[in-house]
């Protein structure tokens, strides 16, 4: 580096350099070198010396920047270290149990603070929430089934600023281009640094297997694809095709590798600052959508919906984190969880092995929230067990509205615990599951209400990884999860669980609108009230806010409620007197409010319409990792099983949360409620397969009941149907579906032969096709079960195996002294359910 361009630099920076900053800077002149040659068409007319002196002047402004910045985030550091620390020693559980209440959402309602869960949950639909037309225009028709190849290519054009003609595409663009700003700015607000890159037009996508089978492929491919304008050596000069292929050798193998190839050996990974996250070199960059689309085409493995919604659920939860614990959230956590640790040992020697395990407790919980456990092992493996899994929902869980009859025990109670009009819910709920009523729907989606389900959620009764549409990861998988979807909604699931979902959020949006017209302050407020929202972090500021916004009627579904909508209308100016008597700015006053207001409501209504959160799979998954043999088999195993885990770890820990008699209270209404409710549904399935109502007057039907509607919910009935119909053991039940197909398998090859050989029946015939109808998408509908099975399944089941059907009705005549309304091997029914067999009628 030339003397006069040192001195240059001392001049802007105002002190001396030593030998290695000088370095730096020099590799930084020759970076923004071809940063200004990129975007000045006229660079390389201008003098060398011209060229050297703006590259230096613009690399002296960015250490400025830097400098400031670095100053900025260190106060932020400090500021949140003070702030955790701070609830940690304020709280009356152990350091380490309310570090993981800090980080994931507690259902006791004590917590002092809105997790980082649901912060990060409602800053996502907070943004989702703003492009629905996006969603609407790009997941699909046939319940999301099948995308429109035309729709999506224009969205892509628009995306990329090219016009398609499509004014819908053009809206959705706008839409994600707007929605994505706002997260950017956000996320800078907090410490963040993601630059405004005017080329960039949506996140990319690159199949780490795809690309390590084609490695050579995708570097000739990529030649022809990216934008050559963009790719500059350090004189600003245009990089040959010899030193563009070197680059992109690089690219491919950091893909294929997944990044391996970077890790310095020996070097902890995992402490990078987070605030960084998404200032990486965004470094391939397409010539134009066309070749963007052929690259998705060849070696993408998402489709478009997914890899937008995914790119918002990233940075909802980077925000989350740095808002939360500072710039650097994992150094933050690891710190304060280690202050926590020694204090708690050093408290109390003697129980050292419980504190260590409560600490790894909250390490998994704190992974699972940031994002630290989305890369599998083996991306082949996660991809083979989805696909099985997901046909497991696709093929037998048709019925499971049925059993979700249940929620409205769930939906009651945590309504009454919160102070609500439990007859308005369930007036929403009507009101929403009205075919006609598509605006009541729009409005609750509008205000972040059930959009998890519009996005085809399956997490409820599935598992967690085939959640929403951002979690796929190779085609055959994919299409697996959408046929699971297809069902699912097909069934009226996905419907029945947003309308109770929304149907209590918007309850508890109109209740909090009207409290804000009525009370001033949030001291005024009935002690109840109050000590809700304060043990959901809800702060003197936050009230204030609120009563600023102005109260909106949600299509009918409460004429006072207030949504993130109405706060984040706010101006500048309308908070300005605010941001300075709680001594912060009006941007965060405005986005704190916001996210507050969303996610004190939605782990509400996620407690009436239970979906299992990072607590629940910590707790199962005891951080088995993905894409492991273990791991993989293990989430098999517990498939179907994480809705029941999550009725007991919420309600139960609300229930024991309870003052005095409240306990036993909390807990009698529930029991009873979702019993009652279980006996319904009982009723209903059994009428669905055909066969007449069970008799109510056996101790037996209560217990069944109790495990429909209750504390092992859907999964206790798909347990007993199994053991009861079928034959299947106990042992291969509680093993979830992988060991019930085992078992099944090796039933009719090994053990089909034993029996033979001891002269028993074994019906090997029937017992394939019940095998193949387990396994059949759809099959299992509730409206349309017992159709299949005697007009289709049944006669295939005697024709293999004569007898076959006749055993069956002996059995349940036997067992449990029922009989058909729709005799098994008959096409149509001969007569109407007994009805009165509900009482023990003949």
């Amino acid at each position: 580096m030339r003397a006069e361009c040192i001195q240059a630099v001392v001049n802007a920076i105002g002190r001396p350099l030593n030998q290695a900053e000088v370095r730096g800077i020099e590799n930084r002149i020759n970076q923004h070198h071809k940063r200004l040659a990129e975007n000045n068409p006229g660079w390389m007319s201008m003098s060398r010396a011209d060229r050297l002196r703006e590259a230096g002047k613009s690399a002296a402004d960015e250490i400025t920047r830097e400098a400031k910045l670095k100053k900025w985030r260190t106060a932020l550091t400090i500021l949140a270290h003070d702030r955790v620390k701070n609830y940690v020693e304020s709280s009356s559980d152990t350091p380490i149990r309310a570090l993981d209440r800090l980080i994931a959402f507690d259902s006791d309602q004590r917590s002092g603070v809105l997790s980082v869960e649901s912060q990060a949950k409602a800053i996502r639909d907070m943004a989702l929430s703003r492009m629905l037309s996006l969603v609407e225009t790009t997941k699909g028709k046939l319940f999301s089934l099948l995308a429109d190849p035309e729709q999506n290519r224009a969205v892509i054009r628009e995306l990329h600023g090219e016009s398609s003609g499509n004014a819908a595409a053009k809206a959705a663009a706008k839409e994600f281009h707007d929605v994505t700003e706002y997260l950017r700015q956000r996320f800078n607000n907090a410490g963040g640094a993601i630059g405004r890159l005017e080329s960039w037009a949506m996140p990319r996508n690159h199949s780490q297997l795809r690309v390590a089978k084609n490695r050579q492929a995708w570097i000739d491919d990529h030649v022809n694809w990216v934008d050559r304008r963009t790719y500059l050596n350090e004189d600003g000069s245009l990089m040959t095709e010899a030193q563009l292929r070197d680059f992109l050798s690089h690219a491919a193998q950091t893909i294929a590798t997944g990044g391996v190839n970077k890790v310095e050996p020996g070097r902890f990974a995992g402490n990078s600052l987070r605030a960084n996250h998404g200032s990486e070199s965004r470094s391939i960059h397409y010539k134009d959508a066309d070749s963007f689309m052929l690259a998705q085409q060849k070696y993408g493995d998402k489709d478009l919906l997914s890899l937008l919604v995914g790119h918002v659920e990233r940075l909802s939860r980077d925000i989350a984190l740095i808002e939360t614990l500072g710039p650097n959230s994992d150094l933050q956590f690891r710190t304060q969880l280690d202050m926590a640790r020694q204090s708690m040992i050093d408290a109390d020697p003697a129980h050292a092995k419980r504190t260590e395990r409560a600490a790894k407790r909250a390490e998994r919980l704190y992974k699972d929230v940031a994002g630290q456990q989305d890369i599998p092992e083996s991306v082949l493996l996660k991809n083979a067990f989805d696909t099985y899994r997901s046909i497991n929902v696709a093929s037998r869980l048709g019925s499971a509205t049925l059993a979700a009859v249940g929620d409205q025990g769930n939906l009651m109670i945590t309504a009454k615990i919160n102070n609500l009009p439990v007859v308005q819910v369930f007036e929403n709920e009507l009101k929403l599951l009205n075919p006609a009523n598509s605006e009541a729907r729009a409005a609750a989606r509008r205000a972040g209400l059930g959009i998890n389900y519009y996005l085809n959620s399956l997490s409820r009764f599935a598992d967690d990884s085939l959640g929403t549409l951002t979690d796929t990861s190779g085609r055959v998988s994919s299409a697996a999860r959408k046929v699971a979807g297809l069902v699912m909604r097909a069934s009226g699931l996905n419907a029945l669980s947003a309308a109770s979902n929304q149907g209590l959020g918007a309850v508890m949006f109109d209740a909090i609108g009207s409290l804000t017209r009525k009370h001033a302050s949030l001291d005024k407020l009935e002690s109840g009230d109050r000590k809700r929202l304060q043990n959901a972090g809800v702060t003197a500021a936050d009230w204030a806010v609120w009563r600023k916004a102005e109260v909106t009627d949600l299509s009918c579904l409460g004429d006072t409620a207030l949504t993130h909508n109405e706060i984040l209308a706010l101006t500048d100016k309308q908070l300005e007197p605010l941001a300075k008597q709680f001594s912060t700015t009006p941007a965060r006053l405005r986005d704190d409010a916001a996210t507050k207001l969303l996610g004190v409501v939605q782990d509400e209504a996620s407690m009436g319409t239970i979906e299992p959160g990072a607590r629940e799979r910590e707790f199962m998954y005891r951080g088995t990792e993905r894409g492991t043999p273990i791991g993989e088999l293990w989430r098999s195993a517990l498939q179907f099983k994480s809705f029941p885990v999550a009725i007991v770890m919420r309600h139960v820990r609300r229930a024991l949360a309870q003052e005095g008699a409240g306990k036993g209270a909390y807990m009698s209404a529930l029991i009873v409620s979702t019993t009652l409710l279980g006996a319904m549904a009982v009723q209903l399935s059994e009428i669905a397969n055909g066969r007449d109502p069970r008799d109510m007057t056996t101790p037996e039907f209560w217990v069944q009941a109790m495990l429909k509607g209750g504390a092992l919910g859907l999964y206790g009935d798909f347990l007993l149907a199994n053991q009861t119909q079928y034959g299947s053991s106990f042992i291969a039940s509680i093993g979830g579906p992988v060991a019930g197909d085992v078992e099944a398998l090796y039933n009719l090859t090994l053990g089909a032969v034993h029996k033979a050989a001891a002269g028993d029946d074994v019906h090997v015939g029937a017992g394939w096709v019940r095998f193949a109808k387990s396994h059949t998408p759809g099959a299992n509908l509730w409206y349309a079960k017992a159709a299949l099975d005697h007009m289709i399944f049944h006669d295939i089941q005697e024709y293999f195996s004569p007898g076959y059907l006749r055993r069956m009705r002996q059995r349940a005549q036997k067992e449990y002294d029922q009989n058909s309304w729709w005799t098994p091997g008959e096409t149509m029914p001969d007569r109407w359910p007994n009805f009165g067999a509900v009482w023990g009628e003949e």
